[in-house]
């Protein structure tokens, strides 16, 4: 039982034995073996209690625990939360404008890819022939480079998803969040406790 509630509350094994009054290395001993931890009654009347606590019950030896309301938790700290959302807002701001200048820059390079058939399918004359060759050989493998690198539809995808994500997280910031406790120590199986208490005949 000692391992259960350690779990649910986040104890240590010290904490735990303290709570308990018993050394650690007992707690120990019977948590590595898997055994109950040999005590009296009022060891494991603390145990009990505690772990019954964590469901809101008051122990009561009759069997019948009556469930008190919980502290409430405390409230955020704002100056974090706060913090985060401006820093969320700048990121976007900034994030968008990388995105703006993307989509232009990918624009430009697009057009270089519709212009390079129209200049290789030129019939008059060219004064230098191997020049211009090597010159729109240039003007395409930039726009191939920057398109599949810096800003054609992967790049902007990329940064697309990150400002998703921002935008998510601000909305999320922005969202004011109910407080209460988790369930998962109040459903599933439940341990007979009064079976872990010592046999007084």
């Amino acid at each position: 039982m000692s391992q259960e509630t350690r779990a649910m509350f986040g104890l240590t094994q010290e904490l735990m034995a303290s709570w308990l009054g018993v050394p650690r290395a007992s707690l120990a001993l019977a948590e590595r073996n898997h055994q109950y931890l040999k005590s009296d009654l009022s060891t494991s009347v603390q145990g009990l209690r505690l772990y019954l606590a964590g469901e809101g019950k008051v122990l009561d030896m009759s069997g019948v625990h009556a469930t008190v309301p919980p502290l409430s938790p405390p409230a955020p700290e704002p100056k974090p939360l706060e913090r985060r959302l401006r820093d969320c807002q700048y990121q976007l701001l900034r994030l968008r404008r990388d995105l703006e200048a993307m989509q232009k820059k990918a624009a430009q390079l697009e057009r270089r890819l519709v212009a390079l058939p129209a200049l290789r399918a030129w019939a008059g004359e060219v004064k230098n022939p191997a020049r211009e060759e090597n010159w729109l050989a240039l003007f395409e493998g930039e726009a191939v480079s920057g398109l599949l690198y810096d800003c054609g539809a992967g790049p902007q995808k990329l940064l697309e998803t990150r400002i998703a994500g921002l935008e998510r997280e601000l909305c999320y910031l922005r969202t004011p969040r109910r407080l209460g406790y988790s369930n998962d120590y109040r459903s599933g199986a439940r341990t007979t406790m009064f079976a872990l208490l010592p046999n007084l005949s």
